[in-house]
């Protein structure tokens, strides 16, 4: 029953990391497209190089922390093995795949090791 739990609980977290990571690139793809937009309409409203240019530093700050947000998911992804053997399912999954097999969708990144 105990090891049921925990596997379930792991189950029950998987998808939620799924989402807060491809969430997380999102942000990154958006705040890039926005950055890059801004940057198009000044040039091609002959705008002064200057306009705008603390909320562009704004925005790159804000790419630069998805960026970043980005590395610790790939961190904390690679953590994944050590919750298992945490958890005692190392078992269930096996040495070779320390990782729940996943389904993917979209450009979501699977949660298990690539081979």
């Amino acid at each position: 029953m105990m090891r049921h739990q925990r596997k379930q609980a792991f189950y029950t977290i998987q998808p939620l990391f799924r989402t807060a990571e491809a969430g997380t690139d999102q942000a990154a793809a958006d705040a890039a497209a926005l950055i890059a937009e801004m940057l198009r309409v000044r040039q091609e409203a002959q705008l002064p190089i200057a306009a705008g240019q603390d909320m562009l530093d704004k925005l790159v700050a804000a790419l630069t922390a998805n960026v970043a947000a980005r590395r610790l998911f790939i961190e904390a992804h690679a953590l994944t093995p050590a919750l298992v053997k945490e958890l005692g399912l190392e078992r269930m999954f096996g040495d070779g795949s320390p990782c729940p097999p996943t389904t993917v969708t979209g450009d979501i990144v699977p949660f298990e090791r690539a081979a």
